[in-house]
């Protein structure tokens, strides 16, 4: 008989079961966040892991293709971030990126979540969409690695795991007069824009300082287009 069991949750299964012999009593705290649970967690950490073999396996045709040069199983990594969702609650969301940049990746979510400052929708692996960024971005997802172009036919920072995408709803991408996603035109201008709001992210708080420090760049800072969910390790 065929699992009934979600891709995402087989993920979190699979991260639990890997981790126990090392992480002992936290395995049932990880655990219930990892399941998407609200939980008092002011304690939770990111984890950084190497890509399971069933994590693997679903990343085959969707945000991973053999056809294009796209990074190894072995230069990638598994994060397990902590975050506050909408509704303040914990969560605990994968997101995959290189592994070159993990770690500082790890510390810069961390710092967002330690601020209890900003609240993320929803962190799930953007193969969760079959590797299609509108999807994506339409649900609200903030994900990492994709092995994708751009529009333009270039290759996307996400394809190297070298880029994050937070709250595109809230933080959209606005070029020659169009926004996308369609539900972030109501955050598509400087003036809708605004420190406090939820998920929105302006020049000077906690997620911009926590990916500055670390020499990341803000699509929000571009000249001629506006990516104001975007952060890379390269600054395009």
């Amino acid at each position: 008989m065929p699992s009934t069991i979600p891709p995402t949750i087989k993920i979190m299964q699979s991260f639990m079961e890997q981790s126990f012999a090392r992480r002992g009593a936290l395995v049932a705290i990880v655990f219930a966040f990892a399941l998407g649970s609200a939980a008092s967690a002011g304690d939770a950490r990111v984890s950084v892991t190497s890509i399971p073999d069933d994590v693997w396996s679903y990343m085959q045709g969707r945000s991973w293709h053999g056809e294009r040069s796209c990074p190894q199983r072995s230069e990638l990594a598994l994060l397990r971030i902590p975050y506050h969702d909408f509704d303040g609650r914990t969560q605990i969301g994968p997101m995959i990126v290189a592994r070159k940049v993990a770690s500082k990746v790890a510390a810069i979510f961390q710092e967002i979540y330690d601020s209890g400052e900003f609240r993320i929708y929803r962190i799930a692996l953007v193969d969760d969409y079959g590797g299609d960024d509108d999807r994506s971005i339409a649900a609200n997802n903030t994900s990492g690695f994709n092995c994708r172009t751009t529009e333009g036919g270039g290759v996307s920072q996400h394809a190297f795991g070298l880029a994050v995408d937070i709250n595109p709803v809230q933080n959209p991408y606005v070029a020659h007069g169009v926004t996308e996603p369609e539900a972030g035109k109501a955050y598509d201008a400087p003036a809708k824009r605004h420190a406090g709001m939820i998920g929105v992210i302006v020049k000077g708080d906690v997620v911009y300082k926590a990916f500055a420090k670390r020499g990341w760049g803000w699509g929000g800072e571009w000249a001629r287009s506006k990516d104001y969910q975007h952060f890379s390790a390269s600054g395009h």
